[in-house]
């Protein structure tokens, strides 16, 4: 075999191996998950954010008072920070929710509050790892300029 077909059947091999694996590699660094809706941290939606600069939609809830509609949002950081954002329909005019105690903390579950149409029970990790406390608070969103937010549970 002479030098030419010898780097000629290398090159070949080296091109099936990046075909081959290259996919995998570039997904997994990727990582985006399918139909994710970004907005940067002022609650604007963006689908063209760089990585560093976007928070992934994880929960929307829609509800009405004052007779308007309204979506009450919250979107993860990469680091895991919840930022927590309130809009008219179809992202009129967002704005970051004005609840600092609970704003960009872990936030692992938005739920409706069964007992009010405006409200939503939210629960809160004081950490990444094991043993990190929790805490729900119940957020009433009937004044939208002035939301409320109780604690419900002493932190485990």
């Amino acid at each position: 075999m002479n030098s030419r077909s010898s780097f000629t059947l290398t090159l070949s091999l080296i091109s099936a191996i990046v075909t081959a694996i290259a996919p995998g590699v570039f997904a997994q660094q990727l990582q985006l998950p399918a139909n994710a809706t970004y907005i940067d941290k002022n609650c604007n939606l963006n689908q063209q954010l760089a990585p560093l600069e976007r928070y992934t939609i994880f929960s929307r809830k829609e509800f009405t008072t004052n007779r308007k509609k309204y979506w009450f949002y919250a979107a993860r950081y990469q680091d895991g920070a919840a930022l927590l954002c309130i809009s008219e329909r179809i992202f009129i005019r967002p704005q970051v929710l004005n609840v600092e105690k609970i704003q960009r903390q872990f936030i692992d579950k938005v739920v409706r509050d069964p007992k009010n149409p405006t409200g939503f029970i939210i629960t809160v990790r004081g950490g990444n790892g094991p043993g990190a406390t929790t805490t729900n608070y119940r957020l009433d969103l009937s004044n939208v300029d002035r939301p409320k937010l109780t604690p419900l549970s002493v932190p485990k």
